[in-house]
């Protein structure tokens, strides 16, 4: 893969320079392709951000809406602003999370133990079955490998559902 994103013109009637070039191994493993490329923009979108989305729950509860002409109203706004802020960067902190551990080996936790396997031929057939051996003391968590693997997914439904929203 090779990209190049230039800067916005100055000149609104000159379009951005954009180059892709996308080789075929770039797609076998796309999630490990994108996840080094989005996972520092994200960190540089939470670090410099001027703002937060307006579709975060909390700011639906602010006098922003139909009742501002009442003066009263907005007397919690500020609350209300700091908690719709809270919430986007809790949201930012799950998507950055998800994406750390797409780029690291994250499944090797849940492994231990020694692994002796061998691989016995079944009688009469082409086919191998594969066996312990004597000093087999391999354990997989499955549980842990489980509730680790929906929390990443849960943090890539955010980056999903909130794509519209990276901007700074």
């Amino acid at each position: 893969m090779k990209v190049y994103i230039g800067r916005y013109p100055n000149d609104p009637d000159k379009e951005r320079k954009v180059r892709v070039r996308i080789d075929p191994w770039d797609t076998w493993s796309m999630d490990a392709t994108l996840a080094p490329i989005i996972l520092p923009m994200l960190k540089q979108l939470r670090n410099s951000k001027h703002g937060s989305p307006i579709s975060m729950p909390a700011f639906a509860y602010d006098s922003n809406k139909s009742q501002s002409s009442f003066s009263f109203y907005a007397e919690g706004d500020s609350a209300v602003w700091d908690t719709g802020h809270a919430e986007w960067e809790a949201t930012m902190d799950k998507m950055i999370w998800s994406f750390e551990q797409i780029d690291t080996d994250w499944e090797q936790q849940f492994h231990s133990g020694v692994t002796d396997i061998f691989w016995e031929q079944l009688p009469g057939t082409d086919f191998t079955e594969m066996k312990r051996g004597p000093n087999d003391t391999s354990k997989f968590d499955a549980d842990g490998y489980a509730a680790h693997l929906e929390r990443i997914r849960a943090g890539l439904r955010l980056f999903g559902e909130h794509y519209m929203d990276l901007w700074d």
